[in-house]
């Protein structure tokens, strides 16, 4: 059943500014929503309404909102029920109120559920939210949203909180943590005191940081910042000066100065955040696939002096707030109502009446100094990786670990479009037809000792590889594990090795009530150690077996239409040669 088209231009009219205080249209929107019976028709036109609503944190209640309100949480389709919820917060609805305050609080609840949950209550400022984003800091779930949430709330308790849970952060978690200290006075007091005490390492005080901080302009925050930053390592006024010792380190390297596994996690680190290369990577700053990588000239000119030239769309613009936070980035889009600014880590819609004033920098978004936290090896990896023609693989480091899967793209994984996707949190298989194969999709992470625990649903099973190395054919070698609940599971190397274990005499326990198993590999040194739903399957030393390479989800061969689906990824690179994953309880 396709939407009416009726619908769809109400949906249409709702993008104009006037269109939320017309007495018609909203009322025959809401009506037509609680008569809709089909979940897609539903999803459509609440999608339609959350973007319509964007920057608004209160809205009056349209007639009929509460009859269709209730009649919406009864649906079996969780992301119905959670945009319904958060619909209602926006209409001053006290039972979404609650529901999202129980959700966010709630560590059994879906972690897509949660951060929309967290993306409704930030939304009408929640003052409530504090306290609850403190606690969201030690959940891993929810580390990074929660840092990122933080900054829109002045808060006195905030500064001592990330910097306490700082040293527990992965480093995305640790980028969100910096900038949200870094956005207003009172914070950044905080942070430049704990990297003067070490608590915090002064290599994490990136260069887009340090401007962040100067752009508060506040007089003791400038004075600490030259204590643990501006006099070391400022870039030197004689910018070719500094081009040519680059050139010199880099040369002396040799043939082949870099590594570019290593590199690509260099660039994770320095570049990744703003600028995108091969399809992966953020969009404050231009796609790099496309530009002269190779020349060594080129790319240390524009590293090095970026301000020498700067597009108009890359001008970076500050905004400063009524709440006393400070924004810096580049402005994708504005209406009379807001202003929606992209930062190093987040897009951000700013509502015009918070804005106290805004200036448009003569420099770029680009800061200098970007390379003056690496060692010369370092330089060179990144360089070397710049470089090359196509990807690389990405090394599973604590820093890069939680890139593993970001719960809303298939960004560094590879596989058939035709079959596989990614939405609300879960990796998706279907497929329409016989398989003869399994059907992988294949992460750019390349691991060595590693946890992996994740929760899939499939029939008729689903297989993990890893420590693997890819094939011509976009397939992948390596160990195999094959997963078949109540039935058997096998691990194979399919390097020619052939089956290593089988585990058909003690099935692995079937799947808990809501059909979603539990899976838990760790491979530590010549040790691998597997568990499904809880129960050991699998304790095998292999002395012979690899010790590094790629990972990979898999749908096993079927002889019809299949579909798997796999959630909770999470994936650990230095872990103890133990297993830690209780089977989960009945429910």
């Amino acid at each position: 059943m396709r939407l009416p088209f009726h619908a769809i231009l109400l949906a249409l009219t709702l993008a104009t500014p006037h269109s939320l205080t017309a007495a018609e249209s909203l009322p025959s929107l809401i009506r037509i929503l609680g008569q809709a019976s089909d979940p897609q028709i539903q999803l459509d036109i609440l999608r339609g309404l959350r973007d319509a609503t964007q920057g608004r944190p209160s809205l009056p209640m349209p007639q009929g909102w509460q009859d269709t309100e209730s009649r919406l949480a009864q649906s079996p389709n969780p992301e119905v029920r959670a945009l319904a919820t958060s619909l209602g917060l926006t209409f001053g609805s006290s039972s979404a109120l609650a529901s999202l305050r129980a959700t966010l609080d709630n560590p059994a609840a879906p972690a897509p559920q949660r951060q929309e949950a967290l993306r409704a209550l930030l939304g009408i400022r929640d003052t409530s939210l504090p306290a609850t984003l403190h606690k969201l800091l030690a959940d891993p779930a929810l580390r990074g949203p929660a840092a990122r949430a933080l900054a829109s709330f002045d808060d006195p308790a905030t500064a001592p909180a990330l910097v306490a849970a700082y040293p527990n952060l992965a480093g995305g978690e640790r980028r969100d943590a910096l900038n949200t200290l870094a956005s207003r006075p009172a914070y950044a007091r905080s942070l430049l005191d704990a990297i003067a005490n070490n608590t915090i390492p002064p290599r994490d005080l990136t260069a887009e940081l340090v401007r962040q901080l100067r752009n508060l302009k506040d007089d003791q925050v400038n004075a600490g910042l030259s204590q643990v930053y501006g006099s070391i390592r400022d870039v030197p006024a004689d910018k070719q000066a500094e081009i040519e010792r680059y050139k010199r380190i880099y040369r002396a390297g040799g043939s082949t100065p870099g590594d570019a596994i290593r590199g690509r996690t260099a660039y994770a680190k320095v570049c990744q955040q703003c600028h995108t290369l091969f399809d992966v990577g953020g969009n404050v700053g231009p796609d790099l696939t496309g530009s002269n990588r190779g020349d060594l000239d080129y790319v240390l000119q524009n590293i090095i002096d970026p301000n020498a030239v700067i597009p108009n769309e890359y001008r970076a613009s500050t905004f400063e707030l009524k709440d006393g936070r400070v924004i810096t980035g580049i402005v994708r889009q504005q209406d009379d109502r807001s202003i929606t600014v992209a930062t190093a880590n987040e897009t951000v819609q700013i509502p015009r009446p918070d804005i106290i004033d805004a200036s448009q920098s003569q420099l770029s978004m680009m800061p200098e100094g970007l390379l003056a936290p690496l060692a010369d090896q370092e330089f060179r990896d990144l360089i070397y990786y710049l470089g090359r023609p196509g990807q690389s693989p990405l090394l599973a480091t604590p820093d890069t670990a939680n890139l593993f899967f970001d719960g809303t793209s298939l960004a560094l994984w590879n596989g058939d479009e035709s079959t596989w996707s990614a939405n609300h949190g879960e990796i998706i298989a279907k497929t329409t037809r016989v398989e003869p194969a399994n059907r992988l999709l294949r992460s750019d992470l390349v691991a060595s000792d590693f946890r992996i625990t994740l929760r899939f649903h499939a029939s008729p099973g689903a297989i993990i590889t890893f420590r693997g190395e890819p094939t011509r054919d976009g397939g992948l070698r390596g160990y195999s594990l094959a997963i078949r609940p109540g039935a058997e599971t096998t691990l194979a190397d399919d390097r020619g090795r052939g089956t290593l274990r089988k585990s058909a005499n003690t099935p692995p326990p079937p799947p808990q009530d809501d059909g979603w198993n539990s899976v838990e590999i760790v491979a530590a040194g010549s040790r691998i150690l597997a568990a499904v739903n809880g129960a050991p399957i699998l304790d095998l030393d292999d002395p012979e077996g690899a010790r590094l390479g790629l990972i990979a989800v898999g749908l096993l061969a079927a002889e019809g239409p299949a579909e798997a689906r796999f959630k909770d990824l999470h994936l650990d690179p230095a872990p103890q040669a133990t297993l830690t994953t209780p089977r989960p309880p009945k429910q």
